[in-house]
Formats: structure tokens, sequence, C-alpha cells
């Protein structure tokens, strides 16, 4: 069954999707530095064609006897994505390096976000789950990547995988959304906190302290507001210093939101903040 047949039927399929398809964590072993940016159908790989049938068979039973490689040709392998059988998660990207510039992302050796600036995210993406590894360049290059790395996608989750900047390189953190039923009278918000060299920070929302002490890498629960408009100050732990102020942070109700917090203290322009709204708010899985 070819791509086309399959897509004549109106039913979405691997073929309609940005991400590739996922390898076992050996097959990620194996792949050298000269398939950074070559798709991994391209690949010999001995064992790939029993890894893509036990994740679609894992994803959906009713097509069990679907010859997902016709004529042993990889590239053009169809998974079907049935709703509510089919197993999958989704993913956007978010350059939060600052001092990286733009960058292209490949995964699999597939290009998956191209010029991506920094505080810029990428829409969200399906993914099936497996093991996928992520290269980055600066955008336009395919030669001395900025990093090296992988990542495990696990079903039925909603990630944002941000690139930081750690203090002494450039690295992904994964941050999963939590999926929640939404009081469509109230809005939710959290605390993401990626700046390498900020302080120790007390969150104040309309001048009321909310969190303390909000660390690198951290990930903070999840507040409820009302919807509307409200003023948010970020100040040194333990301290009246206001660091980052936003006066017009506007939310709205039935909908949840993560403020990340980026940026290089030692810049001139400091830190900024990046008040998205998450996935979980309009996402099915």
């Amino acid at each position: 069954m070819a791509i086309e047949d399959m897509n004549t039927t109106g039913m979405e399929t691997s073929a309609d999707m940005i991400m590739p398809l996922p390898l076992t964590e050996e097959q990620i072993e194996n792949l050298t530095d000269e398939n950074y940016t070559m798709e991994v159908t391209d690949i010999e790989f001995s064992s790939l064609e029993d890894a893509v049938t036990d994740a679609t068979r894992r994803g959906s039973n009713i097509f069990p006897n679907n010859p997902l490689f016709p004529n042993n040709t990889p590239n053009i392998t169809v998974i079907p994505i049935i709703p509510g059988v089919t197993r999958f998660s989704y993913i956007r990207y978010l350059n939060a390096s600052p001092s990286t510039g733009p960058i292209d992302i490949y995964v699999n050796g597939r290009k998956v976000a191209s010029y991506l600036n920094y505080r810029a995210f990428t829409e969200y993406m399906k993914v099936f789950p497996g093991y996928y590894r992520i290269v980055v360049f600066r955008a336009g290059t395919i030669r001395n990547p900025i990093s090296v790395s992988r990542m495990n996608v696990i079903a039925n989750r909603i990630y944002t995988a941000a690139f930081i900047n750690n203090g002494t390189g450039q690295e992904w953190e994964f941050i999963t959304d939590t999926r929640r039923v939404l009081n469509p009278n109230r809005a939710f918000v959290r605390f993401i906190q990626l700046s390498a060299n900020a302080p120790l920070l007390d969150v104040y929302i309309d001048n009321r302290l909310v969190l303390t002490d909000l660390d690198f890498q951290e990930v903070s629960r999840y507040l409820s507001l009302a919807p509307g408009r409200h003023n948010l100050k970020l100040k040194v732990a333990a301290s009246a210093r206001v660091i980052l102020e936003d006066p017009d942070m506007t939310l709205q109700e039935g909908k949840a939101y993560s403020v990340y917090i980026v940026g290089d203290m030692a810049d001139r322009v400091g830190l900024q903040v990046l008040i998205p709204l998450e996935g979980t708010t309009y996402l099915s899985l």
C-alpha cells in the first residue's frame, strides 16, 4: 500500500507528520556523525522494520497485516493515526539560549525547525513514542553541530523542548504539560526558570507573593487565577529588588499558560518572560 493510497482515504498518517518515525535505543547508538542530516529511512538497519512494526502494533492492532515496508522500501512506511487508538504525543521546540542565535533542528536526520530565533516557539507537532536523536546547528549550516542529544518520547504527553544555555554549554530541557480539567471560570499559570545566571527569584502577582526561591530549571506548581489583566513582578529572593516587571500579563478563562523566564543577567537586556498558551488547553490525545 503506497502513501498515496492511504491519503486518499482521508485518514491522517505518519506521512502527514513533520516529526520522523522513532528508533530503538540500540539504533540511536548506531547512528554516526555522517548521519546528522540524513533521513533515517535512508539508513540500513536490519531491525528497523521490526521496530516500526512493533511501535505501530502498540498504537493500533486494527492493521496487524498492514505491509509497512512494501517491496522492502522503508522510505514509504505509513502508520495510520486512528483517533482513540493510535498512541502518540505532541512536542514543540523553544529556542531559549540567548547567545546561540537562530538555529536549525534535525531529528533523526530530518529538519523539523528552520531558523528558530531566540525566544521563538515552533507549533506543536505529533510524534510517536520512542527514541530520537536531536541535532542542533546554527541556522543555515550542517557542520559543527552546537548540540547532539537524544530524547525518549512517552505516549500521551505534551512536551515543550527548550534549548537552553546551562552556564557551560547548551542542552535540552524537556517540560511536560500537566493534563488537567480546566475550570472555565479560572486561568492557570505556572513558572519555568530557564536563565542560568539569574538569582533565586520571588514571584509576585498583583503585589502578592505567590512563589519563593524559584531556581534555574525549576518548574513551579500551577496557580489558579482570576482571568483578566495582572501585574507580574520578579524580585531577587528575600529582597525588594525588582529585576523584571510585566504590568500586562493577560490571562483568559479556561486556559493554561506557562511563564518562561529566559535571558542573560549579564546582558543589558537582562531577563524576559514568554507567556504562551499551553497545549493542554486545546490539544486532544
